[in-house]
Parts: C-alpha cells; sequence; structure tokens
C-alpha cells in the first residue's frame, strides 16, 4: 500500500505537477535576456524612461508655458482676422446688391425705352391711318360735291 501510494504521489507530480518545466523555461528566458542581449533591452528600457522623465519634468511644462502665453494673442488675431472677413463679405454683398439694383435699372430703362420706341411707332401707324382716312374722306366729300353740284344745275 505504501508502495502504491508512492508510485501514485510520482505519478501525480509528473503529470500535474509543472514547476521544474516552468522553471527550464525562466532559466532559458534570464539566460537569454541577461546573458546572450548583454543587457541591450534593459539600457533601451533605461532610454526610454530617461527620455520620459525628461519630458515630463522639462519639456512639457515649457510647451504648456508657451500655448498658455500664446493663446491669447492668437485668439486676439484669429478675432481681428474674422472681423475684418466678415468686413470684406459685408462689402462684397453690397457690391452684389448694388450691381444688381444697377442691372436692375439698366433693364428698366431698355424696357422703358422699348416701349417709348413701340408707342412712337404705333402713333405713326395711328396717325398714317388716320391720314389715309381723312384723305379718303376729303375725297368723298369731293366726289358727293360734284355730285350735288351736278343735281343743282338741273
Amino acid at each position: 500500500m505504501e508502495r502504491a501510494r508512492k508510485d501514485l504521489s510520482e505519478i501525480h507530480s509528473r503529470l500535474f505537477d509543472h514547476r521544474p518545466i516552468i522553471q527550464a523555461d525562466i532559466r532559458y528566458f534570464v539566460k537569454e535576456f541577461e546573458e546572450k542581449r548583454g543587457f541591450r533591452e534593459h539600457r533601451g528600457l533605461e532610454g526610454v524612461n530617461s527620455q520620459i522623465v525628461e519630458l515630463n519634468d522639462q519639456i512639457i511644462p515649457k510647451t504648456q508655458e508657451a500655448m498658455y502665453s500664446n493663446v491669447p494673442s492668437v485668439l486676439a488675431r484669429l478675432e481681428a482676422a474674422n472681423h475684418i472677413v466678415s468686413r470684406i463679405q459685408q462689402r462684397e454683398q453690397e457690391t452684389d446688391q448694388a450691381e444688381r439694383l444697377r442691372a436692375s435699372r439698366e433693364r428698366r430703362k431698355a424696357e422703358w425705352e422699348a416701349f417709348v420706341t413701340e408707342q412712337h411707332r404705333q402713333s405713326a401707324a395711328v396717325e398714317e391711318e388716320h391720314a389715309k382716312a381723312a384723305e379718303w374722306l376729303k375725297e368723298q366729300y369731293a366726289t358727293m360735291a360734284k355730285d350735288l353740284a351736278k343735281f343743282r344745275t338741273f
């Protein structure tokens, strides 16, 4: 019985106890990174860490200070530029409106001139027709006067 328990314990440790395998992998990993690579990764990480510390301690505060000192002037410039652009836009709108008014006036003037010309043409046509009618009436009255004169002589 004791022997069976010992065998079972040995089988159990071989099947479920992974510490020896893991320890071998850990020793290989440490050997790979510490001995073969000569602490290159460690030096690289230290360099990155020193750069981050420098950024946090020196560069970021200087950048923030420069930003806070320059933001009001940049904002003032932007507001001035915005004001200038709005004035230019207003002038362009006024110019466009004035140009549209001028074009409308010219169009109405041309329409008026065309209307006046048409009225003169129609007036001339009416006067010509009137002159023809008056001439015809004169001829009619002259003919009637001659006919009347013939009848008086009888």
